[in-house]
């Protein structure tokens, strides 16, 4: 598979040595959140118990241990999407980069009947924030139409264009589908008539390489969580020609360069935008993990790998008569499969399956508007990494014909 062989990089993962229910512990919830190799606990580890300081203001042995190990990591990610340090600012996750954009661009650059196009398969963290938006602002929100794979056509996406559209906000990978939109394409078209984008990488930084330049996006956020680091971290990109246009909505210290009784001065972008303390450990922990994936995956290798589950658990589940397929791959990088039961609830499905160690996701994963559309209660997610074997999936049909049948 990867630039290292499967075994070795599975055993990475400390997760892995534990049983569940007396079963070996199966994970099919990486779409949610991915675990975490030994190397990234062990720097995580090192930042607590060796240096542990804060950044960018102190003068000390240890403080300024800890700022070269943080801006490290800004680099380290910068390289990882094919973006310029100074481009990169630090949050707790996609979510917080998402609603950063809506606070400190959107509110100040959109005006009433202005429009947001989104997609109908969007997470509610890029959802959320323009709904309200639009309804503070009085501003149109569009909601695109997906295909049977979970992708916007690009052609059905021209037609929704039009003067007035001043922000595209889409997914790259969908969380419900796993599939991918063309947002190179659709980036070029917005920025025909004059809107700017924000893409939703939080599913894709993990199974695909990113590259800024070929995108050529306004904006991009992900969360570090799902790219095997930490949580409580994430990233958001913001082109350069795009930093004149934010305004600092958070203030405090690690911000400012000076303070006078009737004004202040802040410091450059992105520090700026990165008031008080921040997640230190976190971020560290994060360019461990971009570390990880540089040194140990082959993403055409990955995508490969990732594609064989997910055909195998379609085929599958194709024998059961009592499922029905929402999400579904052709030729395609597929990393997920979404699947309900006619008969059986999503949340009894993975009740039962914990039962023999294993972990799959039930709900509307966060894309509920989708679920309510299609009249669907609720649907399992079984998703994939590095780490899944064909023997796991085998296993997961064998414990989901008990139920089903």
């Amino acid at each position: 598979m990867p630039k290292n062989d499967l075994k070795s990089l599975r055993a990475q993962f400390p997760i892995f040595k534990q049983k569940v229910n007396g079963y070996p512990f199966i994970y099919f919830d990486s779409a949610s959140t991915a675990q975490m190799p030994q190397c990234v606990v062990d720097r995580i580890v090192s930042y607590y118990t060796t240096y542990k300081a804060n950044v960018g203001r102190g003068v000390y042995t240890f403080a300024e241990k800890a700022t070269t190990a943080y801006e490290a990591s800004r680099d380290k990610i910068a390289q990882f999407i094919g973006a310029s340090s100074k481009e990169i600012i630090f949050t707790s996750g996609a979510t917080e980069g998402i609603n950063l954009v809506a606070s400190s661009w959107a509110e100040n650059n959109l005006q009433q009947g202005d429009e947001i196009l989104v997609s109908a398969v969007e997470h509610h963290s890029n959802f959320l924030p323009w709904q309200q938006l639009a309804l503070r602002k009085s501003l149109v929100l569009t909601i695109m139409p997906v295909d049977s794979q979970g992708v916007v056509d690009v052609e059905v996406f021209k037609k929704h264009l039009s003067k007035k559209t001043k922000l595209v906000a889409i997914v790259h990978s969908s969380n419900l589908f796993g599939s991918s939109n063309d947002v190179a394409a659709i980036t070029k078209l917005a920025h025909a008539v004059g809107a700017k984008v924000l893409i939703d990488a939080s599913q894709s930084v993990a199974h695909q390489r990113l590259d800024i330049a070929k995108i050529g996006c306004d904006f991009l956020a992900f969360s570090g969580h799902k790219l095997f680091g930490p949580t409580g971290v994430g990233v958001l990109f913001v082109k350069e020609s795009m930093i004149p246009e934010m305004t600092v909505s958070t203030f405090g210290g690690g911000m400012v360069f000076s303070v006078e009784e009737k004004n202040s001065t802040f410091k450059q972008f992105p520090y700026n935008f990165e008031a008080g303390t921040p997640n230190i450990a976190q971020v560290i922990g994060l360019g461990a993990a971009v570390d990880f994936v540089e040194n140990n995956i082959d993403f055409a290798e990955l995508a490969e790998h990732e594609t064989m589950l997910t055909k195998m658990l379609i085929d599958g589940l194709r024998h059961m008569d009592d499922i029905v397929i929402v999400s579904s791959v052709g030729n395609e990088h597929g990393h997920l499969v979404t699947f309900y039961s006619k008969i059986h609830h999503a949340h009894d499905i993975a009740a039962y399956l914990d039962q023999f160690g294993i972990a799959v996701r039930a709900g509307h994963h966060c894309v509920q508007l989708f679920h309510q559309a299609c009249g669907i209660n609720a649907s399992v997610r079984v998703s994939f990494s590095m780490y899944n074997t064909k023997e796991e999936v085998e296993f997961l049909l064998q414990c989901l014909r008990k139920i089903i049948g």
